[in-house]
């Protein structure tokens, strides 16, 4: 039973059994729990657990998280801090009721002495390992930028939300040296009205048209954010009150021919913007440069609405 396991282990493959046999029948044999940790992390761990029987799976964090492998009779654990000489990185816990063959460091590279075929074979189980990890490290990175997306973005508009914009206002503000930052707040008119009309899923196709149309004007250093409702916030760096008007009434002008679609394709109504302008003055704290641009957005309704005020 002893040689049928080891004649099926990934370390021996290929290797004639009378080279490993006698050498690994005097090995010590450890009886493994459900739930037992065997290695944990920051441990000098100086030999491989070999799986005569039984099962364990491997964590990278916590024994509690979720495991990033399993392994069972035949595998081995613990190669890659004997090899690096390093600790031991992972935690390793059983998941069955087994039994582990310890393979000591002087033993093991015994063996690959006289079969270097054995050095083949770890190099392939290594090689597997390194992959399952960057994978599972891989997946770990996605899920984060998917929470740092869900902090920074408005889930209707895909722009960024209010904290976002709040703290990148301040931000540009305190790094500008004889840069100007120019900021322009701007109100969808008649919104409510629209609302009524189309409904609220008709608003949410006006509110990602117009996300849309913002995204495709600005340039990539520019930032976009819902600021709250209809109303959005747009932050140009190193952008003077001329030219930011410029881009102001381009964007005027654009939404006021921007298609809109309801979710069935059917046309709906047509909108109009109100938007006011101001420009960061040496000593502009967000909160004046937000106070002014609102100022010249109620001016811009105040006037008839549908168009660009600047102060």
């Amino acid at each position: 039973m002893f040689a049928e396991i080891l004649k099926g282990a990934k370390l021996l493959q290929g290797v004639a059994a009378e080279i490993y046999l006698d050498e690994l029948a005097s090995c010590p044999i450890r009886e493994m729990t459900a739930g037992e940790i065997l290695i944990a992390p920051g441990i000098k761990h100086r030999c491989i657990l070999l799986i005569l029987s039984g099962s364990l799976s491997i964590h990278l964090e916590r024994p509690e998280t979720e495991p990033v492998g399993h392994v069972g009779a035949g595998d081995i654990v613990g190669e890659i801090s004997l090899i690096s000489h390093s600790v031991t990185s992972a935690w390793v816990v059983g998941e069955t009721p087994g039994r582990l063959l310890m393979i000591d460091e002087h033993r093991l590279w015994g063996l690959i002495d006289q079969a270097p075929l054995i050095a083949r074979n770890l190099l392939m189980i290594l090689t597997g390992w390194i992959t399952t990890v960057n994978g599972h490290v891989l997946e770990q990175r996605k899920q984060i930028d998917i929470l740092q997306d869900a902090a920074r973005l408005d889930g209707l508009t895909g722009l960024c939300n209010r904290r976002w914009f709040d703290e990148s206002l301040a931000r540009l503000l305190a790094r500008r040296v004889h840069h100007p930052v120019t900021l322009i707040l701007m109100d969808i008119d008649h919104f409510k009205r629209f609302n009524d009309t189309h409904g609220h899923p008709g608003g949410d196709q006006a509110l990602r048209a117009l996300a849309e149309l913002l995204k495709a004007t600005l340039r990539l250093h520019d930032i976009a954010a819902r600021y709250g409702g209809e109303e959005f916030a747009l932050i140009l760096p190193e952008t003077g009150l001329s030219a930011a008007t410029v881009v102001a009434e381009r964007l005027r002008q654009a939404a006021a021919v921007m298609p809109i679609h309801a979710l069935d394709g059917a046309p709906l109504s047509t909108l109009t913007l109100s938007l006011g302008i101001a420009t960061g003055s040496d000593d502009a704290t967000p909160e004046s440069l937000i106070r002014l641009a609102d100022e010249r957005l109620y001016q811009a309704k105040h006037e008839g609405r549908n168009r660009v005020c600047v102060g």
